[in-house]
This record gives structure tokens, C-alpha cells and sequence, in this order.
């Protein structure tokens, strides 16, 4: 039978109290938001179809509605106008919109076609950097992001499309 030593080598040591209390305080302070239950900031850059640079943290103290969509996507096209008509009436109020076609690169004449019927920017997805939300797996879909630029709905699907009494249900609040 094998003795075991007196005390285990150094890299096997239980850690002491403080040393477990210190190792627990920096797992929370180093925590994700997400994890935490906290909205997690969100950060959008990229060129808008006009050709402007377009960064979300520019609009912080405003409310951004962002629509992701396809012009090859009917549900997408459909709701699009019910999202201009509640634009045009809250955008006084603090509103703003930004529309990410998921379209390829050789689709953005169609898009920019579409996006003439609109007063918000366009933009096409894959020329942009999106932090702080999930893929996008499915469309139409759409995100709020609130005025201190963290995410409040995510993944926000309708079958029947966005209309004015859902937005009004999550983005009025914030406004």
C-alpha cells in the first residue's frame, strides 16, 4: 500500500477561504451581462445604401427599431409599410429605424429599389458589423434597442408581420 504524502503538491492544494472567496468574486465581477440577466449594449457599423457610414451608438438617447429582411422574403415586404407609417409617426418622439437586408451583394439594386418607399435608412447586412445579437436565423425578424443602447427585444418574429399595435406594445414604453 501506497503512503499518501503529508500535504499534496502545490497545484493540488484545496484553495484556503480567502482564495476561494477572491476566485468567486471575480467570476461575478467578470460575469456576462447576459448572464446576469442584464440587456447586453448592442453596436451596428456600417456603409447605409446612400453610401454614409452608419454606427448605432451614434443614436444612443434614441429608440432603434432594427428590421432584417430579404426582398425575396414576402412576409419581410409586407410589414415594411406598416414599419414607415409607425417610423413617420414616433420618429418626433425619439424613433429611429434602421432596416438590414439579408440580401446578397448582387441583389443590392432590387433593395435599393425597395428602400425608395422608405424614409429610414437601408442597409445591406453583410457590409456590416453586428455585436451583441444573436444570428439570424429566420425573417422577418426585428430587435429594440433602448435609448442607453441595450438590447430589449430580440428575435422579435410575427407570422402576420409587425403592426402598429405590437410596436406600439414594446417601443412605446421606451420612447
Amino acid at each position: 500500500m501506497t503512503k499518501r504524502p503529508a500535504t499534496a503538491p502545490a497545484d493540488c492544494q484545496r484553495p484556503t477561504r480567502r482564495q476561494a472567496l477572491a476566485t468567486a468574486a471575480g467570476l461575478l465581477a467578470a460575469g456576462s451581462a447576459r448572464a446576469w440577466g442584464e440587456p447586453p449594449a448592442v453596436s451596428i457599423k456600417g456603409a447605409l445604401l446612400d453610401g454614409q457610414a452608419f454606427a448605432s451608438e451614434a443614436l444612443k438617447g434614441q429608440v432603434l427599431l432594427v428590421n432584417f429582411w430579404a426582398s425575396w422574403c414576402p412576409p419581410c415586404r409586407a410589414e415594411m409599410p406598416e414599419i414607415e407609417a409607425y417610423y413617420r409617426a414616433h420618429r418626433a418622439q425619439g424613433l429611429a429605424v434602421l432596416a438590414l437586408s439579408m440580401d446578397e451583394p448582387a441583389d443590392e439594386a432590387k433593395v435599393r429599389e425597395l428602400a425608395k418607399a422608405w424614409s429610414f435608412p437601408v442597409a445591406m447586412a453583410q457590409q456590416c458589423k453586428l455585436a451583441g445579437l444573436d444570428r439570424i436565423w429566420r425573417m422577418p425578424v426585428s430587435a429594440v434597442i433602448d435609448r442607453q443602447g441595450k438590447l430589449v427585444r430580440q428575435d422579435w418574429f410575427v407570422q402576420s408581420g409587425l403592426n402598429a399595435a405590437l410596436l406600439d406594445a414594446v417601443i412605446k414604453p421606451l420612447l
